[in-house]
């Protein structure tokens, strides 16, 4: 896909995202600390998953030679 393609996509939807947001700005920030918590608990997964992934996978490689 075109990269100016892409572009418009994704500024289509971070429009679409603020526009549904805006009217909630102040629940927002009285949940900011729940928020930014569950951000950091995903994130922490991600990672975590990821390394235990990539040492199977090496694991799988150094036995598959």
């Amino acid at each position: 896909m075109n990269k100016f393609v892409m572009g418009i996509l994704i500024a289509f939807f971070s429009l679409r995202l603020f526009a549904s947001v805006g009217p909630h700005i102040e629940q927002l920030e009285h949940d900011s600390f729940t928020l930014i918590r569950s951000a950091i608990l995903i994130g922490g997964l991600l990672y975590a998953s990821n390394l235990v992934f990539n040492r199977f996978k090496a694991k799988q490689d150094k036995n598959d030679k």
